[in-house]
């Protein structure tokens, strides 16, 4: 078997099977000659130095390969208050550590992992602006559900732009 965290491989072994996992959930960021990654901000200019930074977030390890993933169809609603705009996945055993979502003011990204490698990706242009900052995603036994905060009080006829 091979563990797998931010393109990281070492073999499955006795050893390491109960061990803590630490590693960075962010993003490698390389800005104006400085390298970092987005959830610590430990910066350095020095490559071998950012390499060797110490993980800041720690889990269970990852057994296979997060790469091989196999696509797959939810069902999925939408429905909204004078405020909010609420996106539901319907989907039982969500991994949230492994899942995504990403969200601007006009544009939803979520890529839900769940099962055994099974991913549901989702992309749109939203019919309104919500406010990111007061917006908040929950992941539940049974479905994820995206809450967003309009920018502007009126009723959307649709979520998102076709």
């Amino acid at each position: 078997k091979q563990w797998y965290q931010r393109r990281v491989a070492i073999t499955a072994g006795e050893d390491n099977e109960s061990e803590t996992c630490f590693y960075h959930s962010g993003s490698p960021i390389f800005h104006e000659g400085y390298k970092y990654w987005s959830c610590c901000q430990k910066k350095t200019t020095d490559f071998d130095v950012f390499l060797k930074q110490e993980g800041c977030t720690d889990g269970n390890h990852l057994w296979g390969d997060p790469s091989s993933k196999k696509e797959a169809k939810c069902r999925y609603d939408w429905h909204q208050t004078g405020d909010t705009v609420s996106f539901t996945v319907y989907v039982k055993n969500v991994k949230p550590d492994l899942s995504t979502v990403i969200c601007n003011p006009v544009k939803l990204e979520l890529e839900i992992r769940f099962g055994e490698n099974e991913v549901f990706n989702f992309k749109g242009v939203l019919n309104g602006i919500i406010v990111p900052e007061k917006s908040h995603v929950g992941f539940f036994k049974t479905k994820v559900e995206v809450s967003m905060r309009k920018a502007e009080f009126f009723g959307w006829n649709k979520l998102t732009v076709d």
